[in-house]
């Protein structure tokens, strides 16, 4: 599983993979840290739902103690600091086949991602040796305090301020924190502030003189976890709690997001594998018009596409395990990661609505578990980042890296267009989809060179192609002959099709445009899939496996 050197960050875009990492190669080792996560999952944290749901704190710090004991909270962490220093790809699967449960879901993310992983990356010796083997069992729960009300989705506008003493030792911090993961309980808070004119990270400790908590905000989901502004008046943190180095906290906040935006989405894999098996339960054993509902044609049509939904978020979740497994700098799948985070979480949003659609009236009654899920999910599409951000990081990042010559977007994109000059020829329909969105980049590229960041709607537009080609190469490489696979890449390329006929009429006019149609007809000559007869197929094999069907 090793790192394949011809395909960095962005590669997916210049050529196909030649080898994807799927839950299909796990070893035995990862295939026993699954297991040991899915009945921790099903036997304690299910289990205790109600207990979590009513902010019984003491509940999830007593589950996330549990997990400690089996290594759970630990996972990322080295051993010589009382983890298990497992790789990365252990690391994912801990976050998928734990997120039964939405709210206890975030309290182990904010926990072993976010707030841990700023130490492991950045901590110095002295503050590893001191934090992270508490860190590692749960004793002590972290958090990471970044947002603030005034900045949103632009985090480092802040206003916290962190002034040096008269004598040197100590920092003080003023100011406020806001919708911060765990603060409820948490005992160590990664705390972003400027520093003159540079951001800088502190470790603070809970329960240092002037660090104080709101109110737990009235959330929409997540009832159970903690969530509250984290107020720092005159807070005098020692300077050897600075994380990294003075003025570095940028760098640490967005390293740190890129894992925190995998791992969402490696959670929305397991959340929506969960409910598909809930799901289908139900829709065995309730009855209309004289039999099961699953045996309804439009039911096993929601079941479907459910399975459809996690195979390609799953497929494009691991393969990105499996690229960061031996990664140390933690930008260099960004875009990856962002891509993931956002089609996992748009995924688990049609899978909980097609879930309340299965459960039907019951659905949506107060404590149904598709109506629980209908609201957890969606907090996922604005944390780490909007979607739209993530959008707008996705194709930004790597059309900047294609001016810095970084990526050889540009080359290929010109190779493309002259192929458009050539007798066509037979190629598969990921490869249609890679040389889509190439031409719709450089078509941007030309249009609007120097103003394109100002055109969201299109670089988003582009982001969405980005995201097809990733997630139809994910599955194409991963299954093959897959029916699951058939249907993923038919739907994919639909969306594709659509996406890049949009952005193209924005680009182009005229001339230009009707060559760039006739281009595009000409890629994406195929036959149409019988999505029907597909769906019945997947839709039969996931009642027969009573849940998720891969």
């Amino acid at each position: 599983m090793a790192r394949d050197p011809t395909h960095n960050g962005g590669s997916f875009l210049l050529a196909p993979p030649r080898a994807v990492f799927s839950p299909e190669a796990f070893s035995e080792q990862q295939r026993l840290t699954a297991q040991t996560a899915e009945t921790f999952a099903q036997q304690e944290v299910a289990v205790a739902s109600e207990a979590i749901e009513r902010q019984d704190f003491e509940a999830t710090r007593a589950l996330l103690r549990q997990a400690g004991r089996l290594g759970l909270t630990g996972v990322d962490i080295p051993e010589a600091y009382g983890g298990l220093g497992l790789d990365f790809a252990a690391s994912t699967i801990v976050a998928d086949h734990l997120a039964v449960q939405g709210s206890f879901s975030v309290s182990f993310g904010a926990h072993v991602g976010i707030g841990t992983l700023p130490l492991v990356f950045f901590g110095s010796e002295e503050q590893k040796q001191k934090y992270l083997p508490r860190l590692a069992t749960a004793e002590w729960v972290g958090a990471y305090a970044l947002s603030e009300a005034g900045s949103g989705s632009d985090a480092l506008a802040m206003r916290t301020e962190a002034k040096l003493t008269p004598g040197g030792d100590e920092y003080l911090l003023n100011g406020e924190k806001m919708w911060i993961s765990n603060a409820g309980f948490a005992d160590l808070f990664t705390v972003f502030a400027t520093t003159g004119d540079r951001v800088t990270a502190f470790l603070v400790e809970a329960g240092c003189a002037g660090l104080a908590t709101g109110p737990e905000e009235h959330k929409m989901g997540i009832h159970g976890s903690s969530t509250r502004s984290l107020l720092l008046r005159d807070v005098r943190v020692p300077r050897g709690n600075v994380l990294g180095e003075v003025g570095n906290g940028a760098h640490i906040a967005f390293q740190i997001l890129n894992i925190g935006r995998f791992k969402l989405g490696a959670a929305c894999i397991g959340g929506a594998r969960n409910l598909l098996r809930q799901a289908i339960g139900y829709a065995r054993q309730r009855h209309a018009f004289g039999q099961p509902i699953a045996s309804f044609g439009l039911i096993q049509q929601y079941v479907a596409r459910m399975a459809m939904g996690i195979y390609a978020g799953e497929s494009a979740v691991y393969r990105t395990a499996g690229l960061m497994a031996d990664e140390r700098d933690l930008n260099e799948y960004a875009v990856e990661c962002s891509m993931v985070k956002v089609h996992a979480s748009e995924m688990l949003d049609a899978v909980v609505d097609q879930a309340v659609q299965i459960y039907g009236g019951n659905g949506f009654v107060s404590g149904n578990v598709a109506e629980r899920a209908y609201r957890d999910a969606r907090v996922n599409r604005i944390f780490e980042g909007t979607n739209e951000i993530n959008r707008l990081l996705i194709s930004g990042m790597l059309l900047r890296r294609a001016e810095k010559g970084s990526l050889a977007l540009l080359p290929a994109a010109e190779q493309v267009a002259a192929e458009m000059l050539a007798p066509p020829t037979e190629q598969g329909v990921c490869e249609q989809a890679r040389k889509v969105a190439l031409l719709v980049c450089a078509a941007a590229h030309r249009r609007h060179r120097e103003t394109l960041a100002q055109q969201q709607e299109i670089l988003a537009m582009i982001a969405d192609l980005l995201v097809g080609v990733y997630v139809m190469q994910s599955v194409a490489v991963r299954q093959p002959e897959s029916v699951l696979t058939q249907a993923v890449l038919a739907e994919q390329m639909d969306a594709v099709e659509m996406t890049a006929r949009h952005a193209l009429a924005a680009i182009s006019t005229g001339d230009e445009l009707r060559t760039q149609m006739t281009w595009l007809r000409r890629l994406l000559k195929r036959e149409p899939a019988n999505l029907m007869a597909l769906h019945r197929q997947i839709a039969e094999r996931a009642l027969e496996a009573q849940g998720y069907p891969a």
